[in-house]
């Protein structure tokens, strides 16, 4: 265990949690929409291709996450 693992991991979560947290701004700026027609086009327009773009960030953080935890992989790290 090293500090640039450390440091990754802190920033790895720091951007999982920022990704939630517009997720969540997403759904809530959708459910404000004046009437269904707007809420079904905010959805088809932004949420869902936000969401796609986020939750895709999220898994390839956390991928990369663990794999900086595999046994072997400190001294990849180190190196770089």
């Amino acid at each position: 265990m090293n500090l640039a693992q450390l440091g990754l991991t802190l920033a790895g979560s720091l951007l999982c949690a920022g990704c939630i947290g517009a997720l969540a701004v997403l759904l809530t700026w959708r459910e404000r929409a004046a009437s269904a027609p707007e809420r079904w086009q905010r959805l088809v327009t932004v949420v869902l291709p936000g969401s796609v773009v986020l939750l895709g960030l999220m898994l390839w953080t956390l991928l990369h996450v663990m794999l900086l935890w595999a046994p072997g992989a400190g001294g990849s790290v180190a190196a770089r």
